[in-house]
């Protein structure tokens, strides 16, 4: 398919619901108009699109502002994370982070090389950190900017922020040969986390959460440190989320994650993204019931490499394999959407969802795909 005619056939469709609206009403069981859709993690992605650099997005108040108000009208994307990323507890507590002009910031120095320094850490204060403070200052005077645009905020998961404080060939080490230290290490990421929440809260109100927790994936750890050393922290990181916020948050894990599927619905997770890597359909069977799914469009090959006709395939398959879940089904890419992708390729998957997911219902195969199967 040509740009020209995506954007003639996208023009045919009527948007009736706000992406809030949509939402609410598939979770109490109603037809909405399409697919709930949403796009992982797309923030430099979406200033990299309108112009800008990850650096002047994450900076500038006003850059910010505007990325937000066009990723809205251009693209129905009506709702923003105000979130700390995989990274920034690390820095809060002492860690040095490098941010490129345009790209994803990483560590060049951990605040925890030996463990003789844990007793100099503390449990973040968001009200009075310089790495955390501005963060929250700027979800609150987004709010005051699009008080009727919703706001979610995230952390990263217990064994992604522990390395942001301490290397991960340290961590990973110490599951064998410092198990205690670990423990205690990855009780104060939990902490620091849910510190964030309530500050949040207490700011903006009760909102949706997530965390990414990449470090958690099979692919990097055994099922048996994941049992030890990931699954309790996970659990009491839901639960504090649920006692702070009311709601149970969802999370994103990247690469093989079908092992511990069970493990994260019996955790409590309200609704889990999935890797490309992994089958919508396999996750459907084993526990579409008992947590609401979301993906999985390829974000390299598809997203940022492939056609629009690429984007339009892959969605109808996710679609296709996972739109039923008894739980729910989020349309979604399976993980960041990354620098460098097309604008084109965003409005080819929003049309995906508009047309094949035409009268989506919770559990339900939406009516538009009764066209195509």
């Amino acid at each position: 398919m040509e740009y020209g005619e995506l954007k003639r056939l996208m023009s045919q469709q009527k948007e009736e619901m706000t992406a809030a609206e949509r939402l609410e009403a598939y979770n109490a069981g109603e037809e909405v108009d399409y697919q709930p859709y949403t796009l992982q993690a797309p923030d430099a992605a979406m200033a990299d699109i309108f112009g800008y650099t990850t650096t002047q997005f994450s900076k500038d108040f006003e850059v910010k502002s505007e990325v937000i108000r066009r990723r809205k009208e251009e693209f129905g994307v009506d709702g923003f994370n105000v979130g700390l990323g995989l990274k920034a507890i690390g820095g809060a507590l002492g860690s040095k982070l490098y941010a490129p002009e345009h790209g994803i910031d990483y560590v060049t120095e951990h605040a925890l090389q030996d463990y003789k320094d844990f007793d100099k850490l503390e449990v973040v204060d968001p009200y009075n950190n310089p790495v955390l403070t501005p963060i929250l200052e700027s979800a609150k005077r987004l709010k005051d900017r699009f008080p009727d645009v919703s706001m979610t905020t995230s952390v990263a998961g217990p064994i992604t922020t522990a390395i942001s404080i301490r290397p991960v060939e340290k961590v990973l080490r110490d599951t064998v040969k410092n198990p205690e230290m670990l423990h205690r290490l990855l009780d104060l990421a939990v902490d620091s986390s849910l510190r964030w929440f309530e500050a949040f809260r207490k700011e903006i109100g009760p909102v949706g959460t997530n965390f990414s927790d990449p470090v958690t994936c099979m692919d990097v750890i055994s099922k048996k440190q994941f049992n030890e050393f990931s699954l309790p922290y996970l659990k009491k990181l839901i639960d504090g989320t649920e006692k702070i916020m009311g709601t149970r948050p969802g999370a994103h894990i990247c690469g093989k994650t079908s092992p511990i599927w069970k493990d994260l619905a019996d955790a409590g997770l309200f609704s889990f993204s999935i890797d490309n890597c992994e089958n919508l359909a396999a996750a459907k069977e084993a526990v579409g019931d008992r947590m609401r799914l979301a993906g999985n469009v390829p974000p390299i090959y598809v997203m940022k490499q492939g056609t629009i006709d690429d984007v339009i395939k892959s969605c109808k398959e996710c679609i296709t394999k996972c739109a039923d879940s008894p739980a729910g089904f989020i349309l979604n890419t399976g993980c960041q959407l990354p620098i460098g992708t097309p604008k084109a390729n965003v409005e080819a998957f929003i049309y995906a969802a508009r047309e094949y997911g035409k009268g989506a219902r919770l559990g339900h195969m939406p009516k538009g795909m009764a066209e195509y199967m």
